[in-house]
């Protein structure tokens, strides 16, 4: 608790360094820094999520190995294996963010970045289905959480477009 206390102020410490370091000295605006501060933040809290979820899925496989897993860790063990990959729906939410004007250039620029993060969901599905001897529900959640971030995306940055 001390290391991650001590890793949130020297954080911040360090944001409201360089903030006001690009702000006056290279004339950055505020609002590019604070746009910049909110995504290391958010990228900060999905890279410790990710983190403290593998963490427990470890766990998981080490009670699976000593004392079997029952009924009910099956819920856990997918919302685990889910939020390790927040990194992941992080990445495609901000890609799906780019405002594009026509769905062709959309595919071509969004599809291959979720093509490209599939390859740590099929590294996690290998686990899941270690643990679980499932594979359907995490694959069905997977695409569901995946399509939900690049619908929510594309319509902020569509109202976004509007709004200007």
């Amino acid at each position: 608790m001390k290391d991650t206390l001590r890793n949130i102020i020297m954080f911040v410490l360090s944001a409201a360094f360089f903030s006001l370091v690009y702000i006056n000295a290279f004339k950055v605006s505020a609002t590019a820094v604070a746009v910049f501060v909110i995504f290391l933040t958010w990228y900060g809290i999905c890279i410790g999520l990710s983190q403290k979820s593998a963490e427990k899925l470890k766990h998981y496989e080490q009670k699976q190995i000593h004392f079997g897993l029952c009924k009910r860790d099956d819920r856990r063990i997918l919302l685990f294996s889910l939020t390790t990959l927040s990194p992941m729906f992080l990445c495609i939410f901000l890609v799906s963010l780019i405002p594009l004007y026509t769905y062709e250039i959309w595919l071509i620029t969004v599809f291959p970045a979720i093509v490209l993060n599939c390859i740590p969901a099929i590294g996690v599905l290998g686990e899941y289905y270690g643990l679980t001897r499932k594979r359907l529900p995490y694959i069905l959640l997977c695409f569901l959480f995946t399509m939900l971030f690049c619908l929510v995306g594309v319509i902020l940055s569509a109202v976004f477009l509007k709004s200007l």
